[in-house]
């Protein structure tokens, strides 16, 4: 079941069939508005996003809805895509020239490619970024201080748990240190309940389950990971504290139930919700994914003890990415005028209730839902939280991503679990993709 070649198969799986599908259905519907004939509106805007929760595509839907009625000559196509291919996606559309008038961005990071290509619009001096504080763009900007995209919320990782499944373990505290969280683990499984719900059969919850601890080890060194991709550094030097984070992704390991690649994040989401299991390690929207399953599910959440000092323990926060509008779009003011309704006042109290999200508006407070309430009570309120809104814990070259996810699952799969050997395979499989500094036709170190 956790052999390499099964588990490698998975990622090839992730670039075919689903990916292909997604772009030619994108081009089908964006070519079906331009047929002769068809009734047409002065102004059409396609939207394209990866939420996948039921909350977040009602935010949506509810927002959409009320700007084409109070602009009846606006109509607006949204269009979602599945979390693993969504980078590919836009990739292949930058690459056809198909981009929609609005897609989402998660970070700087990775949105910096489109930038250079002319496919994100400078929202420096936009009316859509009214009333956003300064020290919420940091997501968004670059290093010139220019803003690439309008933020709407803060959202952060960590782990999310059911409450009644701690009580029937007679857990009574929430875990504050790393030996805390494998004696819960162990409570638990010895209560009958499944300690940690893990969807790795959707791949990208494989690289959000080791975020938190990726965060709070790594955040002391915030340009390891861009060192490591620009073969600056490697794995080996084990800056970001990385072999830890290997050593703890394995020792829960045993823990995620029999089948975790098996899995996927909808019924991860279902198994936390009726307390099937206890925890998913992943991030905030996984409140609403819950409710999706289970409206009056008991959760909450609480920070990814990554070491033995409860006092490090700090819930992950961040405010990046948002709304992109693209500057080639024959509708630009248009997608500008709608991303700014989606940043008002009365679009952050549906995008709270819905998406299940803390708003960047000022007025806005996380009394919403109660998993919120307690990060704001036991987080937010004591100063207990890691602002990571300028470190990006992943890599942005997608075969750099691919063959990190792939040496991850070859550890999971490894009965020894030996982080050493994986390490040395995720230096060998960068270096196959990308020259090392030093070497010949490689980067000149910076």
């Amino acid at each position: 079941m956790r052999s390499r070649a099964w588990l490698a198969v998975l990622g090839l799986l992730l670039l075919t069939g689903a990916f292909a599908w997604a772009i030619w259905s994108y081009i089908v519907r964006t070519e079906q508005r331009s047929l002769p004939g068809a009734s047409e509106q002065a102004v059409k805007l396609t939207w394209y996003h990866h939420f996948r929760e039921e909350g977040a595509r009602k935010w949506l839907e509810i927002g959409t809805r009320n700007y084409m009625e109070a602009h009846p000559n606006v109509t607006i196509e949204v269009i979602s895509e599945d979390g693993n291919t969504y980078p590919y996606t836009l990739h292949s559309l930058a690459a056809v020239e198909r981009m929609p008038d609005i897609y989402m961005s998660d970070n700087i990071q990775t949105l910096q490619e489109f930038i250079d290509a002319g496919y994100a619009m400078d929202m420096t001096a936009s009316p859509a970024l009214t009333g956003i504080p300064p020290n919420l763009l940091g997501g968004v900007e670059d290093k010139d201080g220019r803003a690439w995209a309008v933020p709407f919320d803060r959202n952060g990782v960590g782990v999310f748990y059911n409450r009644g499944a701690f009580a029937k373990a007679g857990i009574r505290s929430i875990p504050q240190t790393w030996d805390d969280f494998l004696a819960a683990c162990r409570k638990l499984e010895q209560a009958g309940i499944q300690p940690i719900a893990a969807g790795y059969q959707d791949m990208w919850t494989l690289n959000l389950d080791i975020q938190p601890d990726m965060i709070a080890s790594g955040i002391g060194e915030p340009s390891w990971l861009e060192d490591v991709e620009a073969g600056r550094a490697s794995f080996a030097e084990d800056r970001g504290n990385f072999k830890g984070v290997l050593r703890r992704l394995a020792e829960r390991f045993p823990y995620t139930g029999a089948n975790p690649f098996g899995t996927s994040w909808n019924e991860a989401l279902e198994l936390l919700s009726d307390g099937g299991a206890a925890m998913i390690l992943n991030g905030s929207w996984t409140v609403d994914g819950v409710r999706s399953f289970k409206p009056e599910a008991d959760i909450g959440m609480f920070a990814f003890p990554s070491t033995d000092d409860a006092a490090a323990s700090k819930f992950a926060l961040k405010t990046t990415g948002g709304f992109v509008v693209n500057p080639k779009s024959r509708h630009a003011d248009e997608a500008i005028s709608l991303v700014r309704y989606f940043t008002s006042a009365e679009m952050a109290k549906v995008m709270q209730d819905n998406k299940k999200g803390i708003s960047i508006s000022p007025d806005a407070k996380p009394d919403f839902d109660p998993a919120y309430e307690e990060l704001d009570r036991d987080y937010i309120r004591t100063g207990r939280v890691l602002d990571y809104s300028s470190f990006y814990p992943e890599f942005v070259n997608v075969e750099l991503v691919a063959a990190f996810r792939n040496e991850l699952i070859a550890l999971l799969g490894d009965p020894k679990h030996d982080v050493d050997k994986c390490i040395a395979q995720l230096d060998a499989a960068f270096d196959r993709i990308r020259p090392r500094a030093g070497t010949a036709g490689g980067r000149v170190p910076r």
